[in-house]
């Protein structure tokens, strides 16, 4: 029991610090890029207003913002899924353990315990493909047979749409229409 919950965590904080570094990374990228822009701006357009000059360091700045947003709201949703998986491992576990419980009970906790294993694998095998694909940010929720698929993109094309489903299908072993695809929302 002591072991799982210490695996829980070392995944959940691994997860943290990757996201974070991830953040890091893609921040200090586009700052880099925003001193530059500013610095040929300000030398090449000397007759260009102030202002103008301003307001396009502002939107390459809100697009900054705009991602770190995206970021946290993917890490928060996978850490809320992982300690929702935890906790039902830990319901399901205290029942296989308990010897007042009838073993058919027993049993159907055996059962749900592998279901919810499984379910996990193909969650985090299908987010690490779509992953792959170019869709990062992307989280994956099983649930009742159902699959509801969140992705960082604000319109998806057809062939995109179908990688998706591609992928989503052949790792969960779901039917098509049993998968919604949602766009995460952002300013940009």
């Amino acid at each position: 029991m002591k072991k799982l919950f210490k695996k829980n965590q070392m995944i959940i904080t691994t997860l943290a610090v990757i996201i974070a570094a991830a953040g890091y990374v893609n921040y200090s990228g586009k700052y880099d890029s925003v001193t530059k822009t500013k610095s040929k701006t300000v030398s090449n357009t000397a007759k260009e207003t102030a202002g103008e000059v301003k307001d396009d360091i502002t939107d390459v700045g809100e697009a900054v913002l705009t991602n770190a947003q995206v970021s946290n709201y993917v890490a928060k949703a996978k850490l809320e899924r992982e300690q929702t998986h935890s906790k039902a491992k830990d319901t399901l576990q205290e029942i296989i353990t308990d010897k007042t419980v009838k073993d058919s009970v027993k049993q159907d906790a055996v059962d749900k315990l592998a279901t919810l294993s499984e379910q996990m694998e193909m969650e985090t095998a299908s987010e690490n493909l779509l992953g792959a694909k170019g869709f990062l940010n992307s989280i994956v929720t099983i649930s009742n047979g159902k699959v509801d698929v969140l992705v960082n993109k604000k319109d998806l094309s057809k062939v995109e749409r179908s990688q998706i489903e591609d992928i989503v299908v052949r790792k969960t072993g779901c039917q098509l229409e049993d998968v919604v695809i949602t766009s995460i929302k952002t300013d940009d």
